[in-house]
Order: structure tokens, then C-alpha cells, then sequence
């Protein structure tokens, strides 16, 4: 029988068990991914989710992140927390502040704009990290967006995504006019969603994905890899 608490999580259940939904998730930025993606989660009925972000809501984020027009000035996790609990019950843990160290447990998403705070990430978490279950990286840009995973545990898994983490001057930089759609961020939050309930739940994920929105061209990868 159905838990009451969990009655409205039921046309789900056979795609996400409840027995997953504990496991502890920490987002390291509430921009577009971040923000859409908390919701993503809180809505699927994960419980102990944590954001972390030391930035205040802005009106040009207005276009794609998921804050409201009178949360322009207040901090972002502080917004994000009463949002989420108005549209889901789930109160996630806000953290306003940057982050510039510490590990992890169960599933780290890397929802941050600077690759040099990706590799501070990656680099915390591959030294010390292996009670870090797995490492999710969204990027996005106007209209193109990607998604690199990495289990901080498995050295070739570290390996293939440490090739990935470029400087950040030798990033692309778009127009300040075009920098952001909704529609690239409502994928990669759901893809992002995806990605952590297929690895707590079946035997392969999705190992990494690009996808150029603008083309229609979509491209992934996913692991074999066996999992106890």
C-alpha cells in the first residue's frame, strides 16, 4: 500500500521507486540548470536535495531561470527554497554562499558557469570523493547544450571527463543577447533529471550528450557499466 505522503508520486512508481528518492543530491548552483532542475527532482519526490549558490536574482534572469519578477534582489537559494516548497511540499536545504571546497555525498550536480569552478569540483571530489556516488555536468549555451557525467570512484571514468574541463578563456562566449533560451534550459534540466534516476535505478545511464537545439542535431553516449 501506498504511503499517503508519497500519494502523489503514484503514475510514477514504476519508473522511479520510491526506495531512491532519499538519496542525497547537492546542486553547486541555482541559475537556469540549477533552478529548473531543483524543481525537476522536488517533482519526481526526492527529499534531501541541498543548493548551493552565493547569487542574487537579477531581471535579466527572468527569461530562464525559475524565479519570480518580485524575487529580483533576493538571493537565489533563498528564493529557489520558498518556490519549490509552494510548488511541491519538498523543503531543500539553501546554502547562500560560494562554493570553494568540500565533498559530497550520494550525487553532485556541477550547475555552474565557470569551468574553473567545475574542475575545483571534480578536483575535490576525485581526491576524496568516493563517498560521491556521481558527478552530473550540465552546460548550456544559446542554443546548444551538453551533459557530462563522471563516477569519481572509476579512474577511466575520471580520466575521460577530465579531458572535458577546457579553461574558461577558452570557452565559448556569446552575445550578451544571446546567451539563454527556455527551451535549451527545460531539456538539459529534464536530461539532467533523467540521468540521476537512471543511474540509481537501471544498469546503464547516460554517459555524456551534446545536443545543438538550433540544428536538430542530438548526439550521446551511454555506460554499461555494471553496478552493485
Amino acid at each position: 500500500m501506498l504511503e499517503l505522503k508519497h500519494e502523489h508520486l503514484t503514475r510514477q512508481l514504476d519508473i522511479i521507486p520510491v526506495e531512491v528518492l532519499g538519496e542525497p543530491i547537492t546542486i553547486v548552483g541555482a541559475g537556469a540548470g540549477g533552478s529548473f532542475l531543483t524543481l525537476n527532482l522536488a517533482k519526481m519526490g526526492f527529499v534531501d536535495i541541498t543548493v548551493i549558490d552565493f547569487d542574487t536574482v537579477d531581471v535579466v534572469n527572468m527569461n530562464s531561470q525559475f524565479y519570480r519578477f518580485k524575487d529580483i534582489g533576493k538571493p537565489k537559494v533563498e528564493a529557489l527554497h520558498a518556490l519549490v516548497h509552494d510548488f511541491t511540499g519538498v523543503s531543500i536545504t539553501a546554502r547562500n554562499e560560494k562554493y570553494t571546497g568540500g565533498v559530497f555525498p550520494g550525487i553532485v550536480v556541477s550547475a555552474v558557469d565557470s569551468m574553473a569552478v567545475r574542475r575545483l569540483i571534480f578536483e575535490e571530489h576525485a581526491k576524496t570523493g568516493y563517498r560521491t556516488k556521481l558527478i552530473v555536468d550540465p552546460r548550456m549555451s544559446a542554443e546548444f547544450c551538453a551533459l557530462y557525467t563522471v563516477v569519481p570512484s572509476d579512474e577511466a571514468s575520471r580520466k575521460q571527463y577530465e579531458c572535458t574541463l577546457f579553461s574558461d578563456k577558452d570557452a565559448v562566449q556569446e552575445r550578451c543577447t544571446a546567451k539563454s533560451t527556455m527551451y535549451t534550459v527545460g531539456p538539459i534540466a529534464g536530461l539532467c533529471a533523467k540521468v540521476i534516476k537512471e543511474f540509481l535505478v537501471e544498469k546503464t545511464y547516460t554517459k555524456n550528450l551534446m545536443w545543438d537545439l538550433g540544428s536538430n542535431h542530438l548526439k550521446g553516449w551511454r555506460t554499461k557499466e555494471e553496478r552493485e
